[in-house]
């Protein structure tokens, strides 16, 4: 049977980050603790692989949240670079519907475990990651985690209603992801500032939950269409591509006949047909406030997270997938 690090914690009546830092070696532990958790270790029959030898270099798990939006994998590419430059070696274990590939990666010498994810993770090692923010549904951190930023995704919501509403939309939908914390934040806040919300009761019609999928972009415009949309915000690149190809079965256009505005910038919604308006994000600075979140992890020189975390907001960059609505 497998031993884990769960099990000399309970074993040596610590907690995973106690275990965690006698196996790596960091941080303070006391000497008596450090005693029990590795006689924990050699009664279990515990060992470390060997393939991962002691380092100055520490090891990184940098993962990409389950179902990654676009926004996100840059954001993970740019803090692998810059961790990398730091001396720092890195492995990519994804968060699936399990935690079982980032507890592989910290069983084997894993000294931090670094995501984009909104949602808490309770390792044996420190975990740096984003949290919402302005909203009092928030998940509080673990005390192993530290919060490297806060995102107002939702903020975002504001954003696209105030440029649909400008232009004269009032049937303004939404297509989000059928489930994770982000699509929950989406409709909760959606339902709340939607323009129409004090004067419609049925508000909630307007919100298409579909797979984060070409066709569940393509099922939801054309649903929300026959309900007399004229715009709609769209959480996923890939449910924004199917907006598009879905109102052009129909014979329709965007944004003729449904204006969108997606979320998250990318090269390919820069040349949709035609321009996406998006709602974008600095994600150099979401970056760096992740690498700023390791170096004080870590321990590492350099500047670390300051007293009070930053919160990033989108920013709205109108193309021509939104028009005026047709009277």
């Amino acid at each position: 049977m497998t031993v884990t690090v769960e099990d000399i914690a309970q074993r040596a009546g610590v907690s995973l980050s106690t275990v965690s830092r006698v196996l790596n070696e960091r941080g303070p532990v006391a000497e008596t603790t450090i005693r029990r958790v590795r006689a924990a270790m050699d009664d279990l029959g515990y060992t470390r692989s060997t393939l991962l030898r002691r380092t100055e270099h520490p090891l990184v798990a940098v993962c990409a949240p389950a179902r990654p939006e676009h926004w996100q994998l840059d954001v993970l590419n740019r803090v692998d670079t810059a961790l990398q430059r730091h001396g720092i070696v890195t492995a990519s274990p994804s968060i699936g519907a399990d935690l079982s590939e980032v507890e592989a990666t910290v069983d084997a010498g894993a000294a931090l475990v670094l995501s984009p994810t909104f949602t808490p993770l309770e390792m044996g090692v420190p975990v740096v990651r984003f949290a919402g923010a302005g909203h009092a549904d928030d998940r509080q951190p673990y005390p192993n985690e530290f919060v490297a930023a806060r995102i107002d995704l939702t903020g975002g919501l504001s954003l696209a209603f105030d440029h649909l509403s400008a232009i004269g939309h009032r049937r303004i939908g939404l297509i989000c992801n059928d489930s994770g914390m982000l699509a929950d934040q989406l409709q909760a806040r959606f339902l709340v500032e939607h323009p129409m919300a004090r004067f419609n009761d049925q508000i909630g019609d307007w919100i298409a939950p579909v797979p984060k999928s070409f066709s569940g972009g393509i099922d939801a415009a054309l649903r929300l269409k026959d309900l007399t949309c004229t715009a709609v915000i769209v959480q996923s690149g890939l449910q924004l591509y199917g907006v598009f190809h879905g109102i052009r079965q129909r014979g329709l256009a965007v944004p003729r006949d449904l204006s969108a505005v997606g979320l998250g910038d990318s090269l390919t919604v820069r040349f949709t047909h035609p321009p996406a308006t998006v709602l974008g994000f600095d994600t150099d600075s979401m970056a760096e406030a992740l690498t700023a979140g390791a170096r004080t992890a870590l321990g590492l020189a350099g500047d670390g997270l300051p007293a009070v975390p930053p919160t990033f907001r989108p920013m709205l960059i109108a193309r021509r997938s939104t028009t005026a609505v047709l009277r």
